[in-house]
C-alpha cells in the first residue's frame, strides 16, 4: 500500500486516534514512521487541522527529545504525519520487565525535564504525559539522548 510517496512496510502501533506505520519513501528510500488518523475520529471535534497541530508543536519546540515531523498530508481523506522512525520501546513496556535501576530512572527523568522545559519555554503544554508516550531509544540519539517524548496531539499553546 502507498500513502503519498511512501510504501507501508508494517504496522508499528495503534491508538485511539491513529495508527502508526513503518514506511519507506518509494523514490529515495528514506525510512520513516507515518501516523495516519482513524476515519472514525474525524468530525467537528477532531479535524484534519487538529491532527496536524502535532507537527506544528514538534517544530515549535525543536528539541532532540521530540521526534522530528518532516511531512504532512492526507490519504483517503485522512490526515497523516511523516516523522522520524524510532527504534526501542515505551517506558510503559520497559516497566513490564520490572523496576528501573536508580541511575537509569534519573537519566530518563532528567531528559524528560529537559524536553518539558523546552516545551514550556515555547509556550507549549503536552497534556498527555504518560508512560506509553515516553519512548526509550535502543541507541542514543542526538547528544547521547535515550529518551523521546511522543504524541503532542493533545498539546496546547499558552
Amino acid at each position: 500500500m502507498l500513502i503519498g510517496a511512501r510504501r507501508v512496510e508494517r504496522e508499528l502501533g495503534r491508538g485511539g486516534m491513529a495508527t502508526v506505520y513503518a514506511v519507506v519513501h518509494a523514490r529515495f528510500g528514506k525510512r520513516a514512521a507515518l501516523k495516519l488518523a482513524h476515519r472514525a475520529v474525524l468530525g467537528p471535534q477532531f479535524t484534519s487541522e487538529t491532527f496536524l497541530r502535532e507537527a506544528r508543536m514538534a517544530n515549535l519546540i525543536n528539541h532532540p527529545g521530540v521526534a522530528e515531523v518532516f511531512a504532512t498530508g492526507t490519504y483517503d481523506g485522512r490526515p497523516y504525519l511523516a516523522m522520524e522512525r524510532l527504534t526501542g520501546r515505551s517506558l510503559g513496556a520497559r516497566l513490564e520487565d520490572g523496576p528501573l535501576p536508580r541511575e537509569e530512572a534519573l537519566e530518563i527523568l532528567g531528559e524528560l525535564c529537559s524536553v518539558l522545559e523546552a516545551a514550556h519555554s515555547a509556550g507549549v503544554t503536552h497534556r498527555d504525559l504518560k508512560l506509553d508516550n515516553v519512548f526509550l531509544l535502543d541507541e542514543p540519539g542526538a547528544g547521547g539522548r535515550r529518551t523521546k517524548l511522543l504524541d503532542w496531539g493533545m498539546a496546547r499553546i499558552a
